[in-house]
């Protein structure tokens, strides 16, 4: 009955897709990217000494994504990371490590960049968490890239599945944040495009699922993956 189930999650994932106009790799994979920061990428104050240095190698950086994909692979579900940043190749089990996660990035400076970032690995499905960096609660930047990725979609003619977080708050609350995330809800709802679909994370992690005031730990990461996984699921089905 588990090997049937996740035979019909499968077909119903590639029909859903194929009916959208995503059309998938030439390997039927579902190409997903996760898009943003390094919240996206696994980047922490935590992993650099009192000198500056890096002390965590790319290897071992794979935030909520390893997490994802196990998720993924559990259910049976085919699929392939894209992105031009390779990070946590070194984890077992081992994990597809493609990303677009870039420590430190505004939501404009990805929005200045995601065109190319799809011209060079074109996605059926993004993943946005994107807005930690900003200090405002201004979401002019993600506006920008929500029509950045419209502009390829046109240009291509295709249609990317776009899920967009309200973003993790700071382990010591941060209002503006707050204010972000209610100016970024309100916005998705005025969009009427169900191609746009937006992924509350804004309360679901504790104080003990950070690593520090910014960055989720492994619990926390653990709980990111599993929110982006129900969330998909939930609106494939």
């Amino acid at each position: 009955m588990k090997i049937l189930l996740k035979i019909a999650l499968f077909i119903g994932v590639v029909t859903f897709f194929t009916a959208c106009g995503g059309g998938g790799s030439s390997s039927g994979n579902v190409r997903i990217m996760p898009l943003g920061d390094s919240i996206t990428y696994d980047d922490a104050h935590a992993y650099y000494d009192s000198a500056g240095n890096d002390i965590k190698p790319a290897g071992e950086r794979k935030a909520y994504r390893s997490y994802l994909a196990y998720d993924l692979n559990d259910a049976g579900i085919s699929y392939d990371f894209v992105g031009s940043q390779s990070a946590g190749y070194s984890i077992e089990p081992s994990f597809d490590p493609d990303n677009e996660g870039h420590p430190g990035w505004t939501s404009n400076q990805i929005a200045d960049n995601v065109y190319n970032f799809l011209t060079g690995n074109p996605a059926d499905v993004i993943l946005l968490h994107i807005g930690t960096n900003d200090h405002s609660n201004s979401i002019e930047g993600v506006k920008r890239i929500i029509n950045e990725i419209k502009r390829f979609e046109s240009d291509n003619n295709m249609q990317i599945k776009v899920f967009v977080a309200l973003i993790i708050n700071r382990r010591f609350h941060d209002g503006t944040i707050d204010s972000f995330n209610t100016n970024l809800q309100a916005y998705l709802g005025s969009l009427g495009d169900s191609s746009i679909i937006g992924v509350d994370m804004r309360d679901m992690l504790l104080g003990s699922d950070y690593l520090e005031n910014t960055h989720p730990n492994e619990s926390g990461y653990k709980k990111m993956a599993d929110r982006w996984f129900s969330t998909i699921v939930d609106y494939l089905r």
